[in-house]
């Protein structure tokens, strides 16, 4: 069967990204060793190698799953609703953070206007992609190009399942972060800082890490497990969230780490914080809701 024209302009938009990753990996590399009038924040070279890394690994999947498209395979074609997937949730969180997160009050209302609409576009054209990408690759037409002979047969996996697992593996790497940074961990109103920090990020990286690989393999009892880690950061931001006390204390933690970098955030902590809390919650219910629903995904792996 012939590759549909818009697998083909898929594939080609895939490779565009690509290139515009690596630049942006190019561009923080040199990052450091750019003069600025004010000094740059603590650990720059650290975040610089570390987002460096991250937009290389992003750009090296946006070439493997384009190269798939050309040739129809079905793990590219996983691949990219995967892809499409994350790019959706992140521009969806980022146009909700630029709407709904006050600027700060000395910006002109020229200003403001004229930044928001820059950001809706910004945010909202990967939007878009990531939609039509979603519709196109799950069409009849595209489905059966992908279902021909000379294609791989179809992964057992949930593409819900694929996407969560993905999302752990990420998860893991974001740990790398914090530790480089040396940020503080907060836990249901508790601050550890200095190596029992950096302790409780590289474990939660590790379950992180194992329970995406866990999760990929279809394994029951990690499936399990995810459900109680994804459970355990859903309670955790509720509990956050509603007592008045323990969230006071995050705000406190943010605006001191704020106020020790050169360059402040200029949005509202309060309200973005609100936004991420929401987006977070939502997320880790429609995670853990994934997992259960297809358990019997993960008894037929185990039971063939």
């Amino acid at each position: 069967m012939s590759r549909p024209v818009g697998v083909t302009a898929s594939a080609i938009v895939a490779i565009l990204g690509s290139i515009l990753a690596l630049l942006f990996a190019v561009l923080l590399v040199a990052t450091p060793f750019i003069e600025t009038a004010q000094p740059q924040p603590p650990n720059t070279a650290q975040f610089a190698i570390a987002g460096a890394a991250m937009f290389a690994a992003l750009a090296g999947i946006g070439i493997w799953t384009s190269v798939g498209l050309f040739r129809l395979r079905s793990r590219a074609r996983t691949s990219i609703l995967v892809i499409a997937g994350f790019l959706a949730a992140f521009s969806i969180f980022a146009l909700l953070v630029s709407l709904a997160v006050p600027l700060p009050p000395e910006i002109t209302a020229g200003t403001q206007h004229t930044v928001r609409r820059t950001m809706a576009v910004m945010f909202g054209i990967p939007l878009v992609i990531a939609v039509w990408w979603l519709i196109q690759f799950n069409t009849r037409s595209t489905k059966a190009a992908f279902a021909s002979p000379v294609a791989e047969p179809a992964s057992a996996r949930p593409l819900s399942i694929t996407i969560i697992a993905w999302a752990s593996i990420l998860g893991a790497v974001s740990c790398l972060f914090p530790i480089l940074a040396r940020l503080p961990v907060f836990l249901f109103g508790a601050i550890f800082n200095g190596w029992i920090a950096v302790v409780i990020y590289a474990f939660f990286g590790a379950l992180s890490l194992y329970i995406g690989k866990g999760l990929l393999d279809l394994r029951e009892r990690v499936r399990v497990l995810a459900i109680g880690w994804w459970g355990f950061g859903f309670v955790h931001l509720i509990v956050v969230t509603l007592v008045p006390s323990l969230r006071q204390r995050m705000l406190e933690l943010q605006r001191t780490i704020e106020h020790n970098q050169p360059n402040p955030i200029p949005f509202d902590q309060g309200t973005l914080t609100n936004v991420l809390l929401a987006f977070s919650v939502i997320v880790g219910a429609t995670a853990i809701w994934f997992l259960i629903r297809n358990r019997a995904a993960f008894a037929r792996a185990e039971n063939p």
